[in-house]
């Protein structure tokens, strides 16, 4: 599913941009009442450039939209079954957290 994966040796200390409002989808939200995922563990490492399970082209596109108005993705493997997708918004206002069958946030 995710071809040429890349993985960063070690996440930034420093946030790299700010996440601006979190939206939870439906699914994530109620895995995170149940207390089966904690949703900020990926958000924080989404912005510390942490981009998860992404292919390298995906990498670069995150890499350049830190210093541009473009969407950044993040895929992050939870269980065999379970992926989470943390995303934020092309004008950086808005990160969403969902998985990949639900309908996009943004």
């Amino acid at each position: 599913m995710f071809p040429n994966l890349f993985k960063r040796p070690a996440p930034q200390k420093q946030p790299l941009f700010a996440p601006g409002s979190l939206k939870l989808s439906e699914k994530v939200h109620w895995l995170a009442r149940k207390g089966l995922i904690d949703p900020l563990t990926y958000v924080q490492r989404h912005v510390r450039g942490d981009w998860g399970e992404i292919d390298k082209a995906t990498r670069k596109a995150n890499d350049v939209a830190l210093q541009q108005d473009n969407l950044m993705i993040s895929y992050y493997r939870i269980t065999p079954e379970l992926v989470l997708i943390v995303k934020t918004s092309e004008d950086h206002q808005t990160t969403v957290v969902q998985l990949p069958e639900e309908r996009d946030m943004i």
